[in-house]
């Protein structure tokens, strides 16, 4: 069996673990994922009834990376579980618990690959009902990683509890915007807009097959150029509000919300040299 692309993510990120977040653009980046994170927490929408709630909530920071949304959400959480493939991701995300003066009760570490057709015990070793059971889950700039994102999200939805929150952020599609930085679509939220509550929120129910075939890469304004040293460890250029809640449909999550940053993202590996964030969350049903 060929090497997956999984084992490309883990060989590369163990290497570029060490220099990836002393670049602007990365800094920047995080610096505007966390200020939307920050900003609308009731927008992320997680539902904790009471203080006991409060004090035994839990959040998987899937594909952890050095733990940019543990840090923006963890004053959520009783507990923050950063799984990543990468040991090296592993150790950034320890120093993120060690800088916000968090022990391993609250932000755990842990090295594990939950996508996997057979999933392997966790480093250190979690029983599922450690796994199980959160009231957020989250991928942040991994989705365009891994390979199946069909079984990727079904399996993160998975370990919520009934009516834990899937939070995706990632690259948006840009294709039909024409070089416009916002689209024209009254249906998709730009974050300056959830941030000053004028939008509405849409729930959109979606029958049929689900039309993600974003395998190939394109032409468009976000495509990686092939150059780039993380190509090959790249599925997906970026994904469209429909597709996503294609996903998070399949996956058995409803009221599904879609956020488009309201400014472009300087990104030196793609080939227009800017992308878009999106933030999205469904419930699970």
């Amino acid at each position: 069996m060929g090497e997956t692309l999984a084992n490309k993510n883990q060989a590369y990120w163990n290497g570029a673990s060490q220099n990836v977040f002393k670049d602007k653009w990365v800094h920047d980046l995080q610096n505007q994922i966390s200020e939307f994170l920050t900003g609308n927490p009731d927008w992320i929408g997680v539902q904790l009834s009471g203080s006991e709630d409060a004090r035994s909530a839990k959040m998987m920071d899937y594909a952890c990376g050095n733990g940019i949304v543990s840090r923006s959400l963890h004053d959520l959480f009783a507990m923050c579980i950063g799984v990543d493939l990468s040991d090296g991701m592993l150790d950034k995300y320890r120093g993120t618990a060690t800088e916000l003066g968090l022990d391993e009760s609250r932000m755990l570490a842990v090295q594990g690959d939950l996508l996997a057709p057979t999933v392997q015990p966790t480093r250190p070793p979690l029983s599922e009902d450690e796994l199980s059971n959160f009231d957020l889950v989250a991928i942040c700039m991994a989705l365009h990683h891994v390979e199946d994102i069909h079984l990727a999200t079904r399996r993160l939805a998975e370990r919520l509890r009934p009516g834990g929150v899937l939070l995706i952020i990632d690259w948006a599609t840009r294709d039909s915007l024409k070089g416009s930085e916002q689209p024209n679509n009254s249906e998709t939220e730009t974050a300056s807009q959830s941030a000053t509550g004028s939008h509405q929120h849409h729930q959109h129910h979606h029958h049929g097959h689900s039309h993600i075939h974003n395998h190939n890469h394109t032409d468009g304004p976000d495509v990686i150029n092939p150059k780039h040293p993380a190509a090959h460890t790249i599925s997906h250029d970026s994904f469209s509000q429909s597709q996503i809640f294609s996903l998070f449909e399949q996956a058995g999550c409803g009221d599904s919300k879609f956020v488009l940053a309201d400014r472009l993202s300087p990104v030196p590996g793609a080939r227009s040299g800017q992308m878009q964030l999106f933030w999205a969350r469904a419930t699970k049903l």
